[in-house]
């Protein structure tokens, strides 16, 4: 749930100006209705097919936003949120049986950052964007636990395989593989068993100490600059540590 905000109209058209491009203005007004897309969603399957739930219907929400630009009131913008953030995973399942192509991922995408241009995001996205800027990933993991986590699971893969190691911060490997921030927060060993496939495969790689985490709840939140500086965080170890390939497992 998010708070309720004060609406600000000036921020909100400048969103929209800075979102507005011709492949987006396209999708929004060529779609013809059809309702191919209806029993694709699940929302709409899922809710005795409320008409309201139909993608087509949800992306004209976001149509409705980009036209009204600085004139939303408060309750348009509680709309908008419910639409792009409680009735859309952006799945694309919609997206394959459109005879146009309309992306409405990208659309519900869109709409969530005009939402954050309001500071209008769930409550939970919020603190773990806050988390991503303090720590560096979701789940608020010091880099020294991290290294201690990644310490342990070598010691516990040792016992089944002497002399496998998990590599940190070795320069030039071939591989920098980064995980989920909630393996080492609840599955560690997940950790040790992609180290036992490694080490068996007979692969060179290595972890980083920092820039390790592969999720992006900040893509997913609307917002484009967060998001972009938690994918630059896993580039700047990629690239501080010289690796070939870059393992996402998320």
């Amino acid at each position: 749930m998010a708070e309720k905000v004060a609406v600000d109209p000036q921020a909100f058209k400048k969103a929209v100006d800075e979102k507005t491009n011709a492949r987006l203005k396209m999708w929004l007004e060529i779609c013809a209705h059809c309702g191919l897309c209806a029993d694709t969603c699940h929302f709409y399957l899922s809710n005795d097919r409320d008409p309201k739930l139909i993608p087509a219907v949800k992306g004209k929400k976001v149509l409705e936003a980009f036209k009204k630009k600085d004139k939303i009131d408060e309750a348009f913008l509680e709309e908008l949120y419910w639409t792009v953030y409680g009735d859309c995973t952006m799945c694309r399942r919609c997206t394959m049986f459109c005879p146009f192509g309309i992306d409405i991922a990208t659309i519900t995408s869109t709409g969530r950052g005009l939402c954050v241009s309001q500071g209008k995001v769930p409550e939970n996205l919020v603190k773990t964007i806050e988390s991503y800027y303090e720590h560096g990933n979701q789940m608020e993991v010091s880099e020294e636990d991290w290294i201690d986590t990644l310490q342990w699971m070598e010691e516990e893969l040792q016992e089944e395989l002497p002399g496998a190691t998990i590599p940190i911060d070795k320069k030039g490997a071939n591989l920098l593989y980064t995980v989920n921030a909630r393996e080492p927060k609840f599955y560690p060993m997940d950790i040790s068993q992609a180290a036992m496939v490694f080490y068996l495969a007979g692969e060179d790689w290595t972890m980083s100490s920092k820039g390790w985490d592969d999720t992006n709840l900040a893509m997913f939140a609307g917002d484009i600059k967060a998001a972009g500086y938690v994918s630059q965080l896993v580039r700047d170890a990629a690239e501080e540590l010289e690796v070939k390939r870059v393992a996402i497992t998320e």
